[in-house]
């Protein structure tokens, strides 16, 4: 008899998962992760993962809201956050909004040396231009150079920077750049 109610409470449970909704929200998940979601970086072909303690999706509005330490990976690029907001249509990402204290992207460029790292307390891609938008406190790492200021614009593809400070004098565009050392072996007289 036992054994009864244990094939009997598994059957009541696969029932609750074949609930129609609960199989409209499988497939939403499954396609917002696989349509072409995949421009998170300009040139991936890589999936996108998202990892989060919530995930929230509506499919009729085209939006999924992620929450908890969220983890965003996509090939070399990371984005760390408390919460995402993922924008899709029938063609796949249209924008990606990222929030924190910072939130933190991080794409390693083929061929560079160093990743690129970006931080504000909001970061948006938005895939139509590939660009980076930090807002409130923004800041911008490429190498040993930093750029600083209330909204950045960073193009992921032509890798152009647009800054723009705040309303007071101490929100003002802070751009540092270091000397490239020539290593030729001239010496200058």
């Amino acid at each position: 008899m036992p054994q009864n109610n244990r094939y009997n409470s598994q059957k009541n449970t696969q029932k609750k998962l074949s609930h129609p909704l609960l199989t409209c929200l499988m497939a939403s998940i499954l396609a917002v992760l696989s349509t072409p979601v995949l421009a998170f970086t300009a040139e991936s072909n890589e999936p996108i993962k998202i990892q989060s303690d919530h995930a929230e999706l509506d499919e009729l509005k085209g939006r999924s809201i992620y929450t908890g330490e969220v983890v965003v990976t996509q090939g070399t690029t990371l984005l760390t956050s408390d919460k995402v907001i993922v924008y899709t249509n029938k063609e796949g990402l249209i924008k990606l909004e990222a929030f924190g204290s910072p939130a933190k992207f991080t794409h390693q460029q083929e061929g560079e040396p160093q990743p690129t790292h970006a931080y504000g307390k909001k970061i948006t891609y938005t895939r139509a231009s590939e660009t980076l938008t930090l807002v409130d406190d923004a800041k911008l790492e490429q190498d040993k150079n930093t750029f600083r200021g209330a909204v950045i614009e960073y193009n992921t593809v032509s890798r152009v920077v647009t800054a723009e400070g705040g309303e007071e004098k101490s929100q003002r565009v802070e751009i540092i750049v270091h000397p490239v050392k020539n290593d030729t072996g001239d010496k200058t007289e």
